[in-house]
């Protein structure tokens, strides 16, 4: 009896110490966890980075494209055979901003992809631009290209308009829909498409409203010794309706910015939205003596052209664009397909 009653003594005294030491343990409470909290001050798409007070925005989209080319395309040459192409293209851009003592501080980057079939497939930084209080300096599709716009309102071929890329510094006012900019590049390429260590000086300005846009810009380019200038203008005022038209002529035909040799070229087209998810467009351009190939697709020669396409986005993410053009003897047939995110 005694060695079972010191067992039971024992067993119980070991509880009543377990449980009070149980009850004088601290238990660390779980880290919190930080969600991603949506940032709706730049627009749709934006969130925290977790842990800063900086917002991002990833978007991109991926484009597959068919072009069946009768007489060569845009060649007045018969003996030339029908072609074939299919080209791709995937795109991911990334937009992270926040606000400083100075402004809206913006740090942009583009990965982009580009081939066609039977070529090796490639990816590289398309874009890399920090801009504040109005200054900007990074790469990019340069100032005379974006403050126009890209061409016409189709889709392929979108006019005779110069397009160019290049490391740049510029400053840009901005009030109330009007927009002045003063900036130098370094281009990527000259006009005999090799890099070149000039610079190129521009300046510009744009107005926009309710009813459009317009806009207006002149660069001076090293290399060619001679300027450019171009105007262009946007407007929307009819529902469902946009026209747009260009021209840009340049000294001595020497500079990017008109494509082929010539002087001069322009364009005018027109997009109409038939429905949320369905619209027609059309567009005609025209450049001075294309002495060489002007338009990536098209013969030397070509100085005019005529095309007609539609816009059909059958889900949200899903445009299917199809598009005929018509230029001396020749006719290319094309679709392109994008899935954006």
């Amino acid at each position: 009896m005694k060695l079972k009653t010191l067992l039971l003594g024992s067993a119980a005294a070991m509880i009543a110490v377990t449980g009070a030491r149980a009850a004088d343990a601290v238990v660390a409470d779980p880290e919190p966890v930080e969600y991603v909290r949506v940032c709706d001050m730049y627009g749709n798409g934006f969130f925290y980075i977790p842990g800063t007070e900086t917002c991002l925005n990833i978007n991109g989209y991926v484009r597959v494209d068919y072009t069946h080319n009768i007489d060569g395309g845009f060649n007045a040459d018969e003996d030339v055979d029908d072609s074939n192409a299919f080209e791709y293209r995937a795109r991911l851009n990334f937009d992270a901003r926040n606000e400083t003592d100075f402004g809206t501080l913006r740090s942009q980057l583009r990965i982009q992809g580009t081939t066609a079939e039977g070529q090796n497939a490639n990816a590289a930084i398309d874009r890399a631009l920090i801009s504040l209080a109005g200054f900007r300096l990074g790469f990019s599709d340069s100032y005379t290209t974006t403050v126009h716009g890209y061409g016409l309102p189709v889709e392929k071929y979108d006019g005779f308009y110069g397009f160019d890329q290049a490391i740049f510094f510029d400053y840009t006012y901005a009030a109330n829909g009007f927009s002045a900019t003063i900036g130098v590049q370094d281009s990527i390429t000259n006009s005999a498409g090799s890099t070149t260590s000039d610079f190129d000086y521009y300046v510009g300005a744009s107005y926009s409203g309710s009813w459009g846009s317009v806009a207006g810009s002149y660069i001076y380019e090293e290399e060619a010794q001679e300027g450019a200038w171009k105007v262009s203008a946007t407007i929307t005022a009819i529902d469902n309706l946009t026209v747009k038209g260009f021209y840009v002529g340049d000294e001595d035909g020497g500079t990017r910015q008109v494509q082929g040799s010539g002087d001069y070229a322009w364009g005018i087209g027109a997009n109409y939205n038939i429905t949320d998810t369905f619209a027609i467009r059309a567009g005609y351009s025209a450049v001075d003596e294309p002495d060489i190939s002007p338009i990536t697709g098209l013969p030397s020669g070509t100085d005019d052209f005529f095309v007609v396409g539609a816009q059909w986005n059958p889900v949200p993410g899903l445009s299917i664009r199809p598009e005929a053009a018509f230029g001396d003897e020749g006719e290319s047939y094309a679709v392109r397909v994008y899935r954006t995110f």
